[in-house]
């Protein structure tokens, strides 16, 4: 870097530039100020080459090659910042006690462990530490290569990431923007920070956020208080002290998800959550385990938990934790809260689910989130084995109706509720046989989503329907989306009390190698549940084959009748089968339909 010559001090005055002081604006040695027009600089400023800016006012501010600024209010750092690394975020207890400070290089699961182990005060301070480490303040900011400022207000204490974007913004307070991050119209953000890839756009209201990887927040959405991980979708509604987990998905004006936890959620228009029936402030969360949804209209009070893949439809005023019955409907049936056990697994909507997230995933390169796609995995079969156990301990009971944490099942769902479960451990276990004997199970089978990541070797247990282990690994975490054995990551957190792990990228290098460790973890996992469940392997097979049918019928409903009720408008029956082919196809001809088949 060189100091600006005479001529080029020149030639900027003349294209109606002005500075605070020449003396502090530091250039490349092949800067050129052709491209630079109406522009106001304070403080310490660094010009790089090929860069454009015009009638924009800049202080304090690192512009980087290739850079594009056109028509900024202000572009400016005053006093000392850390960009929005260091804010503390009051999740799921809007009155604190679970803050999570956000910085660049969070992950979910990280903040899974900060928001949620508060139990180890030990960890939390060193947790803590570890960030107070790594954020520091500056000075001066920075707008990465390529980046494009168009249009935009006022922009204060904001880092700006390589081929960025901000076009039409309204005002940016106190954050962090990483590469190939789109922010546009409208978008107001203060003490936020949105990760690699993700969109903010269309009066979108941000404080104190975090925003992961390849998310999309837009349509006038707001966030308060709030964590959002990778590959969510929140449009048009609110969040308040919510952890978005991966794949949150709110697509409603109506909809407000209020202090919880979620992870491959999918929220039905007019979802509420309720912590306001309080005496001691709004202190009240709740907690959806993956994949599961609301349907529109659902109300919650909360405290509530929701088990795994399941569906909530109606008003419920219960404190419920169905945590252990996972794959279930829980319905309001005269104002009381109802449960079937299992059914959802049956669905052929739950499967394609499974599917698609992995399908979706538009993060690229390095990830600071690992993702277990895998619809059963040992965390989900270990809250099946509990639901078993629930169900066969209720069924001891002679009455129609039996009372479980919060909810009422009937008699009559007990014995069908477990024998679905065990359906599911069936094909989880014939899953793990398969790819054991054969190591190249389809990738893409409904029923049998489990594939190993692209950048690992295939997963393979060999001779796993044998083997006998001691370390049988029994309790499993779904910590923010990534599955780990629990003494795994015990061991993890002693490291951190003890100070052997010490650094953010210690603590995420961790993750990474539980992450790639998974399946040699799940081999004596698996092999326990074929020893208790199926000594008799050929019932696995009949298990699998009835799985199969029961999607195939889920699935053919869609191209009954009753659905055809919308086409042929204008026309007889002939005319609506018509239509409704041409448009939806049939039941033999869909994708989904055949790749089930293929494995029947």
């Amino acid at each position: 870097m060189r100091h600006l010559h005479s001529d080029e001090v020149a030639a900027l005055q003349t294209q109606h530039c002005t500075a605070e002081n020449w003396q502090n604006i530091a250039v490349a040695e092949n800067f050129s100020p052709n491209d630079i027009y109406n522009v106001s600089f304070s403080g310490e400023i660094i010009l790089e080459a090929n860069i454009h800016i015009r009638n924009s006012e800049i202080s304090n501010y690192h512009i980087k090659e290739g850079a594009f600024i056109h028509n900024v209010k202000s572009l400016s750092v005053e006093g000392k910042t850390a960009f929005g690394n260091g804010t503390a975020v009051c999740v799921l207890n809007e009155a604190g006690g679970r803050e999570v400070k956000i910085f660049d290089k969070l992950s979910a699961h990280f903040a899974y462990l900060l928001a949620l182990y508060r139990h180890r005060p030990l960890l939390i301070e060193k947790m803590n530490a570890a960030i107070d480490k790594y954020v520091i303040e500056q000075t001066s900011g920075v707008v990465g290569r390529g980046a494009r400022i168009t249009n935009c207000g006022v922009i204060r204490n904001v880092k700006i990431g390589d081929c960025a974007r901000l076009e039409n913004v309204a005002e940016l307070q106190n954050g962090s923007i990483a590469e190939q991050a789109f922010v546009g119209t409208g978008t107001v953000a203060r003490d936020f920070i949105i990760g690699k890839g993700s969109r903010v756009y269309d009066y979108a209201l941000l404080e104190k956020t975090f925003v992961g990887e390849a998310c999309e927040v837009g349509k006038q959405f707001s966030a308060t208080d709030s964590l959002i991980f990778c590959n969510s979708q929140l449009l048009h509604g609110e969040a308040a002290a919510v952890f978005a987990g991966a794949y949150t998905t709110s697509h409603h004006k109506s909809t407000l998800l209020i202090g919880s936890l979620f992870s491959f959620y999918n929220a039905g228009s007019g979802t509420n959550m309720s912590n306001h029936m309080y005496k001691l402030g709004p202190v009240h969360q709740g907690i959806f385990e993956r994949g599961a949804k609301t349907g529109s209209g659902s109300y919650l009070m909360l405290e509530a938990r929701v088990g795994a893949f399941s569906l909530v439809l109606g008003h419920h005023e219960a404190h419920f934790d169905s945590s252990d019955l996972p794959f279930s409907y829980i319905l309001e049936k005269d104002g009381r809260t109802e449960l079937i056990p299992a059914v959802n697994f049956q669905t052929v909507g739950t499967q394609r689910d499974s599917q698609k997230w992995r399908k979706r995933d538009k993060r690229t390169g390095d990830t600071l989130d690992y993702i277990t796609f895998d619809l059963l995995n040992p965390y989900i079969i270990g809250k099946i084995c509990n639901g078993i156990a629930v169900l066969e301990k209720l069924a001891e009971k002679q009455a129609d109706y039996h009372s479980y944490k919060g909810v009422r099942i009937k008699n009559i769902f007990l014995k069908k509720g477990i024998e679905i479960y065990k359906s599911a451990i069936a094909v989880y276990v014939g899953q793990a046989l398969a790819l054991s004997y054969h190591c190249g199970l389809d990738p893409q089978s409904p029923v049998s989503t489990r594939h190993s990541d692209e950048s690992q070797n295939p997963l393979c247990f060999p001779g796993i329907a044998g083997q006998a282990r001691n370390d049988t690994r029994e309790q499993w975490l779904d910590i923010a989306g990534l599955i780990v054995p629990q003494d795994i990551l015990n061991e993890m957190l002693l490291q951190i009390e003890t100070e052997k792990i010490t650094s953010i990228e210690e603590i995420n290098h961790s993750f990474s190698e539980m992450y790639k460790n998974y399946s040699q973890y799940e081999q004596a996992f698996v092999a326990q549940l074929l020893q208790k469940y199926f000594p008799e392997k050929a019932e696995i097979s009949q298990k699998q084959t009835e799985l199969s049918n029961a999607i195939l019928a889920d699935a053919e409903k869609e191209f009954s009748a009753s659905s055809m009720v919308g086409f042929g408008i204008d026309g007889d029956e002939e005319v609506k089968r018509a239509d409704f082919e041409n448009v939806r196809g049939t039941f033999a001809e869909n994708a989904f339909v055949r790749e089930i088949k293929k494995t029947c």
